[in-house]
Formats: C-alpha cells, sequence, structure tokens
C-alpha cells in the first residue's frame, strides 16, 4: 500500500513502509505581503516538522520552479541524501544554495530510478495562464541572483509533469493548470493528481489529458491559499473563486465513471484505491 498525502500548493508525499518520495514539497507558506513586496525565506521550523518522522527519502521531484514548487528544496536537501530531479533552473537554485551538481537535471523524457521500486519520467509540460492571463514569471532562474531573493527571482524553468511509478502504481501530477499533450502520448497513469488554481484559464482541461492517461483515480489539489498559514487537523484555507464545483461538473460529465478524491490539507490517501475510501467532498462539492 502507499499512502500519499498533499502537504500544501503542488506538494504530494508518496510514503511505502520504507521509503518516500517527494514532489514539490512547499511547507513555508510566504504570506501574500511578503511574497509581493519583500526577500522570501524557508521557514527552517516548519520544515524539519514535516520531514523529521519520514521513512528513508529516496526521491525529490520538482514540476518548475516558481517559490510555491521549489523554494524550500536546498533546506530539505540539506537534510537528506535524495535523489532530486529537475530542470537546468533548479540546478541553479541548487548552486545559489551552495549545493552545486546534487540535481538529475532533466530536459524532457527522461527516466530516472530513485529507488528499487520507484522510478520517475520527466514528461514536458506547460504552466497555466494563471495570473491575469499571463504565465507568471516565465524564464530561467538567474545564476547571478543571491539568495534570498523575491518570489519574482523564482522563475519557473522547464515545466515538467512527473510521472512517478512507485510499487508499480502510476502517478501522474500535474502541478500547474495546462499540459502539452503531443508529450502525454503513451504516458497512462492509474492515479492523476490535477492542479485545480487556474483550471478555467486553459481550454478543455483537464479533459484532454483524462483522455489521453486514462486514470482511474483523479484528486484535485492545489487549491488551497497557500499563502496564509496551516495547523494539520485545520480546514484547508481555500483559494477565492476557484469554482470546485464547476471542474467537478465538467469531469463527472466527461468521465462520470472516474473516482474523483478532493482531499483536506494533510489527509493521507491510500492506494490502490478501496471502494470505501472515496472522498465524498466531490459530491459534496455539487450539492
Amino acid at each position: 500500500m502507499i499512502d500519499v498525502t498533499w502537504t500544501g500548493a503542488a506538494g504530494l508525499r508518496f510514503e511505502t513502509e520504507t521509503e518516500t518520495v517527494l514532489i514539490d514539497p512547499y511547507h513555508t507558506r510566504v504570506n501574500l505581503l511578503r511574497t509581493l513586496f519583500k526577500t522570501i525565506r524557508p521557514d527552517e521550523a516548519a520544515i524539519q516538522a514535516a520531514i523529521a518522522s519520514l521513512a528513508k527519502i529516496t526521491g525529490i521531484i520538482i514540476g518548475h520552479t516558481h517559490s510555491d514548487h521549489a523554494l524550500d528544496v536546498p533546506s530539505i536537501m540539506r537534510r537528506t541524501n535524495a535523489v532530486l530531479v529537475g530542470s537546468r533552473s533548479l540546478e541553479t537554485l541548487m548552486t545559489l544554495g551552495g549545493m552545486p551538481g546534487r540535481t538529475t537535471v532533466c530536459a524532457g523524457g527522461e527516466k530516472v530510478v530513485l529507488s528499487d521500486q520507484a522510478e520517475v519520467t520527466m514528461i514536458r509540460s506547460a504552466h497555466g495562464a494563471a495570473m491575469f492571463g499571463k504565465v507568471p514569471f516565465p524564464g530561467e532562474i538567474s545564476p547571478a541572483a543571491t539568495l534570498p531573493m523575491k518570489a519574482a527571482g523564482y522563475r519557473s524553468g522547464s515545466v515538467f509533469a512527473p510521472l512517478l511509478v512507485l510499487n508499480g502504481t502510476r502517478f501522474l501530477h500535474i502541478g500547474s493548470a495546462d499540459a502539452i499533450e503531443a508529450e502525454l502520448k503513451n504516458h497512462t497513469c492509474d492515479v492523476l493528481f490535477v492542479c485545480v488554481a487556474g483550471w478555467n484559464q486553459t481550454p478543455d482541461y483537464p479533459l484532454q489529458i483524462i483522455n489521453i492517461t486514462r486514470p482511474a483515480t483523479v484528486v484535485l489539489f492545489h487549491y488551497d491559499n497557500f499563502s496564509k498559514p496551516h495547523t494539520k487537523g485545520s480546514g484547508t484555507p481555500r483559494l477565492p473563486l476557484i469554482d470546485m464545483r464547476g471542474l467537478i461538473r465538467r469531469i463527472r460529465t466527461h468521465a462520470p465513471d472516474i473516482d474523483i478524491l478532493v482531499p483536506e490539507l494533510d489527509q493521507p490517501m491510500r492506494f490502490p484505491l478501496s471502494s470505501d475510501a472515496v472522498n465524498n467532498d466531490a459530491s459534496k462539492e455539487l450539492r
């Protein structure tokens, strides 16, 4: 069995009895005022609390290098010998953090072995138009930058949709509300994680991804207001105007047999999914 926990923004934690794999781990939750106007830095106490009790971290995978996906990565990597997988921009960030050469740099299409039971294929993808109809902070992190830097310095770099295979289960991570259909061809998954933020800015999203990858389960995530603090066990602070009902209705109309999960932050999901484990929040959203 695999326990998967949404940890905030596009962050996911995959746990088996012997290992942990992280995608886009982000625990700092920088407030909006600082994000807009000041330099930002990792919350070391929050990071330590999040990873202290984990089984061996064998892999850390980064879909792109915006701050809500990559800010905490250098701090986590100082605490682990995990395989780090991401873009040239991620390697630049690691170099700025004093750890050059720690990144397995990908351009798209690479398959990277994380352990005997885990591997990831880095599928080239696209970032959704999440900020006033435009992609925020495109381009590469500058090698001339210094840490700490402002959120605008955390450029997206190359964008990937990581396909993680762990203990034979295929998990596809869509960390921003867009994709490149041609790159997804010949890739299928058991579980599809769908970014909610900005979903209605991309035509036919996420239906084209579902058509190609044919998941049995869709998990809606990246809908939290990650500029607000969160205490484990409390409700998830949601982004305004995300129209979760509209997204669920679109998926249900197109693919009525797919299980839809709407997890809360820090709520474990167990895969393979049993019939009594389907989260009822999806149906509640439509009431």
